[in-house]
């Protein structure tokens, strides 16, 4: 019978610790391969200093796939000139469905035999917003109010020389104590050169009227007791969520300014997720509106509404309406910094971000 010899606790730890080494150095060569193959490939030369290095007869194999592929970007360069004529021919057949769509809501136009009195459909285009997760997910309670007086949404594409540019929404509304526009847009340019990358977004300057701006809170602080008796209490804005910040895209800093890693991944984000309500809007909301209004269309994964608004509350001391103190220390904070172009380490902005590709 032999009895099992009993191993110090310590050598176990000399092997854990020996293995984790051996796992360290193995990925660090693995690392050194690495940059000595994306050395070799030149990523940091010039294409055409990259086919110079390579040996005579690669060369002249990789110039013929040049010329190949510049026949390729000749046929796909007539698919989009011929795809935009193409879309551009059904947006007009549509259109006159989508007029007689649009006086049905409004009103203007009767059907059957309904009561004079008793006109349109109310809350239409809200209802369709709110059925569809992508952009319920932006309503928030005081929205509900100022989106009952939208009438009629909207898209058209933006052409240039013939090729696709992009796409505009228009949401229109009517008279309403909110704002003074008639009409709201929002477009989507696309890089000429490629229609599947977004350059940038444009939406309109939204004229609130006194005191009815939804994207913003109002916070006012009283003088601080012992204080100036006929001093006036501070008042302060803070951005809130609201689904009309739909219309102020993110900010896209310029070439000249120096941005980090971190933000540019942020703006991405926020480019995306806006990008991917717009597209939602003209592919899916628009052409199937009455199929929304009614849940038809409604996709089989689980619906959340635009979920507790957290904004709303009233915060300890201070409510958009009512006076009240704060704290210096938080209020005084700057708020968390927005997104911008990657540079990279002390690198600039005016890489082109990452693809923003229509789904």
């Amino acid at each position: 019978l032999h009895l099992a010899r009993q191993v110090p606790a310590a050598t176990y730890q000399q092997t854990a610790d020996q293995f984790g080494l051996g796992q360290h150095l193995a990925k660090m060569a693995e690392e050194s391969l690495l940059e000595k193959k994306l050395q070799e490939l030149g990523l940091e030369s010039t294409p055409e200093e990259f086919k110079e290095s390579l040996p005579a007869p690669v060369k002249r194999r990789v110039e013929a796939l040049e010329e190949l592929q510049e026949k390729h970007e000749e046929i796909e360069a007539q698919f989009r000139k011929e795809r935009a004529e193409l879309e551009a021919k059904y947006e007009k057949l549509y259109a006159p469905l989508y007029v007689e769509r649009s006086e049905i809501v409004a009103g203007t136009k009767a059907v059957g035999d309904a009561d004079p009195e008793d006109k349109g459909i109310p809350e239409f285009w809200e209802t369709v917003l709110l059925k569809s997760d992508v952009t319920a997910e932006l309503i928030k309670d005081k929205d509900l109010d100022v989106l009952s007086y939208l009438t009629d949404i909207k898209s058209e594409s933006i052409l240039e020389e013939g090729l696709p540019r992009g796409f505009r929404l228009s949401f229109s509304f009517r008279e309403n104590p909110y704002f003074t526009n008639t009409v709201l847009t929002k477009a989507y340019l696309m890089l000429p050169e490629d229609d599947g990358v977004l350059e940038k977004a444009e939406g309109t300057k939204i004229e609130w009227k006194a005191g009815k701006d939804v994207t913003i809170k109002i916070m006012k602080k009283k003088p601080k007791k012992g204080g100036k008796p006929d001093a006036k209490p501070q008042i302060k804005t803070e951005k809130v969520d609201s689904f009309f910040n739909f219309f102020s895209p993110p900010d896209v800093p310029g070439e000249d300014e120096e941005v980090d890693e971190e933000q540019m991944e942020e703006l991405q984000a926020l480019i995306e997720a806006d990008y991917e309500v717009g597209a939602t809007i003209r592919e899916k909301l628009i052409p199937n509106a009455v199929r929304w209004y009614t849940g038809e269309a409604i996709e089989d994964e689980p619906f959340e509404f635009g979920g507790f608004d957290e904004d709303d509350e009233d915060e300890e001391g201070m409510d958009e309406d009512e006076e009240g103190e704060d704290d210096d220390d938080e209020d005084d904070s700057p708020p968390p910094k927005k997104g911008g172009k990657k540079g990279g380490k002390g690198g600039k902005a005016g890489e082109q971000p990452p693809e923003c590709k229509q789904q």
